[in-house]
């Protein structure tokens, strides 16, 4: 979550930066038994929803993301309490505190299903998609490696795939990371999915990531392959499945290259896995034969013959 949106929420309890989370709980305490319904009426709707949300968003923020995101503000000297006035038994005071009594009753409820949705909850439950969708929003990269660890099986949810691509092209993948996406728990298509959407960036990703994300699927080989850093074309047809035939629009697309970086492993790629290839590419393989590189220069000969 953006620093911003933090402030937000914690200007809306009447808090400033550096508020602890007791300094949260004790403030929507106060707020909420202000603006009540059973004291204001309907007056202060509004108001009693807005403070109710930004308690339930704070409460949701994990301590290191407060950290981060919330520069410390110095301690402020808590402020000694009233003392409770002696109990007065007419009436109006019995009632008075009856509607203290069940407002304190409906907060501490309210409380105890937060902490129980919060702490009881599986993991696969960690956080809704609106909550991670800003996390992966944020700058900081260590607010992403905590939302993706926790992240679950809303992985496996289109939303996250759209967000998560943004990541990509913004961040600069570390291997903490890229370890963390290798074992994020998504199903079989959404892996490939995610790694189809992924490929767009893939000249930006580590080596290891990619091996992680491709697997053995041709369809996401082909895509990565015409995205990869050049020295990642091999990386990737080496681990090309015996018996599957390269896309020939693909196989030209990567011909078209210059750069013998791409074309040596793609040449020994079509000899070894796919030659029937080469009858579409009869004429790019005959200028092959005339490159600078004699590696180049060798496989276009074999292809030709």
């Amino acid at each position: 979550m953006e620093k911003k949106e933090i402030l937000t929420n914690l200007r809306a309890l009447g808090l400033e930066a550096g508020a602890t989370s007791e300094d949260i709980h004790a403030a929507f305490r106060k707020l909420a038994r202000e603006l009540h319904p059973d004291i204001t009426g309907s007056k202060s709707d509004f108001k009693f929803k807005q403070v109710t949300s930004a308690y339930t968003i704070l409460k949701s923020l994990a301590p290191e993301e407060l950290a981060e995101l919330v520069q410390a503000s110095e301690p402020k000297t808590e402020e000694a309490k009233p003392s409770r006035p002696a109990y007065d038994y007419n009436v109006a005071e019995k009632k008075r505190r009856a509607v203290d009594e069940k407002i304190d009753s409906i907060i501490d409820k309210y409380e105890e299903e937060l902490k129980n949705f919060h702490v009881n909850k599986t993991p696969d439950e960690a956080l809704d998609m609106e909550a991670l969708a800003l996390r992966l929003k944020s700058k900081n990269l260590k607010v992403v490696n905590a939302a993706l660890k926790h992240a679950g099986s809303l992985v496996n949810r289109v939303e996250f795939r759209r967000t998560f691509v943004e990541v990509l092209k913004r961040a600069e993948v570390d291997e903490e990371l890229a370890d963390i996406i290798s074992s994020l728990p998504l199903d079989e298509t959404n892996k490939k999915l995610l790694a189809l959407d992924a490929s767009a960036n893939a000249a930006n990703l580590p080596t290891g990531l990619i091996i992680a994300m491709i697997g053995s699927d041709p369809d996401v080989m082909e895509s990565f392959l015409l995205h990869v850093k050049p020295d990642d074309v091999a990386v990737i047809l080496r681990r090309w499945p015996t018996g599957k035939i390269m896309n020939s629009n693909v196989v030209r697309r990567l011909l078209e290259n210059d750069d013998a970086r791409i074309l040596v492993p793609v040449l020994g790629a079509m000899k070894t896995h796919f030659p029937s290839v080469a009858a579409y590419n009869k004429k790019r393989l005959q200028e092959l034969q005339n490159h600078s590189v004699a590696a180049v220069r060798a496989w276009a000969k074999k292809l030709s013959n």
